[in-house]
């Protein structure tokens, strides 16, 4: 089946990786990974997740056939599918009108994606330019500080896992601790002696200290060995690997021997004695890729904070899209 380039317009085969007009990849090949809405159902389900507000505020109606000024949506006619723009004078302009559910569901998906973002800019602007007078250069330079350890805990999350999120964890209570603490006139009183300052690593230290182990111990897959069959635990869950396959699959605890159930210790994987294949790494598994990895642009982003204001006024509602 032919299907239209989302970049060129050009037409080609749905089962080709790129386009052969303009080398851009093919989105529904990429929407299959990537576990994009590929129906009115599932788009309204992921609308949902994020917890956004009614269709009557962001003005993107989910399979409504809405009429009035200044609306997104899209709806079912029949067999075709009709995305449409309702701009502010009341004409509709068509964006999609097709069989291809997918790719309509797309087009809509994509604006609401970027009208979430526009609109979580505009909440910052908004709290940003509320504030009053000069900010001090001791809040600056705390901030600053602030936002280059926070970025460093990510940093480090990233490339040590478990490690990683307690350093998050500590950096954060520490700068919680700093707060609260700057606000205690006893405490003020103490930083006259040059003693306080002695606190804020303690929390750290603390703080690390008990957030590290339990964290360690849910992130870090352990692998254990049982009649020359690899299981492993990982979030709770558990998973054995198939040497068929070449992967990982989940399995019920039911399904795990329940010689490691009653002793899983006598049966972990023993690092010394036993010569490790790197095959048998969880997180190098394609199961692990397909299920646990994030993406850069993770659904996450786009959850929707009830405290925040959604003003759809600002949107460009003369345009066809």
């Amino acid at each position: 089946m032919e299907i239209k380039c989302e970049y060129c317009n050009g037409n080609f085969e749905d089962t080709l990786e790129n386009c052969p007009h303009c080398g851009a990849s093919n989105a529904n090949i990429r929407r299959m990974v990537d576990k994009t809405p590929k129906t009115i159902e599932e788009l309204a389900q992921w609308y949902k997740d994020r917890n956004l507000p009614p269709y009557e505020t962001t003005r993107f109606f989910i399979g409504i056939n809405y009429t009035a000024p200044k609306a997104f949506g899209i709806y079912r006619d029949g067999n075709e599918i009709v995305v449409y723009k309702n701009k502010d004078t009341g004409e509709r302009a068509i964006r999609y009108r097709g069989t291809d559910e997918a790719y309509a569901v797309n087009e809509l998906f994509l604006k609401l994606k970027s009208e979430i973002l526009n609109q979580k800019a505009g909440n910052i602007n908004r709290t940003g330019s509320s504030g009053a007078g000069k900010p001090k250069k001791g809040s600056c330079l705390f901030t600053v500080l602030t936002t280059i350890a926070l970025f460093a805990g990510i940093v480090v999350s990233v490339l040590l896992d478990g490690a990683g999120i307690a350093l998050v964890i500590a950096i954060v209570a520490t700068i919680i601790a700093c707060v609260v603490l700057s606000t205690v006139e006893a405490f003020k009183k103490l930083q006259a002696k040059k003693i306080s300052w002695l606190i804020y690593p303690l929390v750290f230290i603390l703080t690390f200290t008990i957030a590290f182990i339990p964290i360690h111990r849910y992130s870090a897959p352990r692998y254990y060995n049982y009649d020359d069959t690899i299981y492993c635990r990982y979030h709770g869950s558990y998973y054995t690997y198939d040497d068929y396959y070449d992967d990982y699959y989940p399995i019920g605890i039911e399904a795990l021997p329940v010689e490691i159930r009653n002793n899983s210790k006598d049966y972990a994987y023993n690092w010394n004695n036993e010569s490790w294949d790197d095959r048998y790494s969880f997180k190098d598994s394609d199961y692990y890729d397909e299920n646990f990895s994030s993406s850069s642009d993770s659904d996450s982003d786009y959850d929707w904070d009830s405290d925040s204001s959604w003003d759809s006024g600002g949107s460009d509602w003369g345009s066809d899209w």
